[in-house]
């Protein structure tokens, strides 16, 4: 847990794929974290294989998206539920830990969440121009087990880059704070897991790595309780991009949170003001179901 000593129902907070679970809580008491530690949550930072820290399977060299919902995700929320015997786990994620959310929810593994939350979550993406789509052929011909050193060339590019450059990603965050993330906070990405990003971006869905399973259309009529946020200002996850989940899902307490052109992906965790203005909409909202986790309907 986040927080030594925690007896609230289970919360399990997920990061981008660009970001450590550390971002989640790098500022202290204006963190998600602490907020919902302070909401009497019991707080535990997921690190799938992609993490520094994480234990990774031995004798497994390469993994992706899909392999991130048949076992990483499963194996989490089962930790979790052993270790504060709830019957079930609340899911919150940034980017592709929402993302994750919505692919265990979609490919129906089972009814071990009681309630999920994703900011800033894309599942409808564009096709990449032609300098990215270079790049992503050029990964696609390399090794699976291969990794791409992102931490670094973020801190190079962080270091390099003026004000104005880390605008787009964190308009409602300081530059010291967004620099914070991109530096401290960052995490290399495993080549499968590109290989895989880069299909979506081909085909313009969520799939699986066969393209023969959009994890969206899984989501059809699922009762799971789902808070979509998202922002018109964000270059990573724009609201059209984020939108198809809430129309999907069949739970009537479904919610999209609809931010505007004022808000960026980092601005979602790290946003001067994230911990006034959004934070307490998505604690109220999950107070519903906090009930929920010591059911197993």
């Amino acid at each position: 847990p986040a927080f030594a000593g925690a007896t609230g129902e289970p919360i399990i907070l997920a990061s981008s794929s660009h970001l450590s679970p550390a971002s989640m809580d790098a500022f202290a008491a204006d963190s998600l974290v602490h907020a919902l530690h302070e909401a009497g949550y019991d707080v535990y930072l997921f690190q799938n294989r992609g993490c520094r820290d994480a234990t990774r399977p031995q004798g497994i060299a390469t993994f992706d998206f899909d392999d991130m919902i048949a076992h990483d995700v499963p194996a989490a929320i089962d930790r979790v539920r052993q270790l504060t015997g709830a019957s079930r786990v609340t899911w919150l994620g940034h980017g592709l830990g929402g993302q994750l959310l919505l692919g265990f929810l979609g490919a129906r593994i089972n009814d071990s969440v009681a309630a999920g939350v994703t900011l800033g979550s894309a599942v409808q993406f564009p096709r990449l121009g032609t300098t990215a789509r270079r790049a992503a052929a050029v990964a696609n011909a390399l090794p699976a087990h291969w990794r791409l050193p992102l931490q670094r060339v973020q801190r190079i590019l962080t270091v390099a880059a003026r004000p104005l450059d880390v605008v787009p990603l964190g308009r409602r965050t300081t530059g010291p704070r967004a620099r914070g993330l991109m530096m401290d906070c960052g995490t290399d990405i495993a080549m499968g897991l590109a290989q895989q990003i880069a299909l979506w971006h081909e085909v313009g869905h969520l799939v699986d790595r066969d393209n023969r399973f959009d994890y969206v259309a899984g989501l059809k009529g699922l009762t799971t309780p789902v808070m979509t946020v998202a922002a018109s200002g964000d270059p990573v996850c724009p609201l059209a991009a984020a939108t198809p989940v809430h129309e999907s899902l069949g739970h009537p307490n479904r919610v999209l949170i609809e931010l505007g052109n004022d808000w960026s992906h980092l601005d979602l965790i790290a946003g001067a003001d994230a911990a006034r203005r959004l934070f307490p909409r998505i604690i109220a909202w999950l107070e519903s179901f906090r009930s929920d986790c010591w059911t197993s309907e």
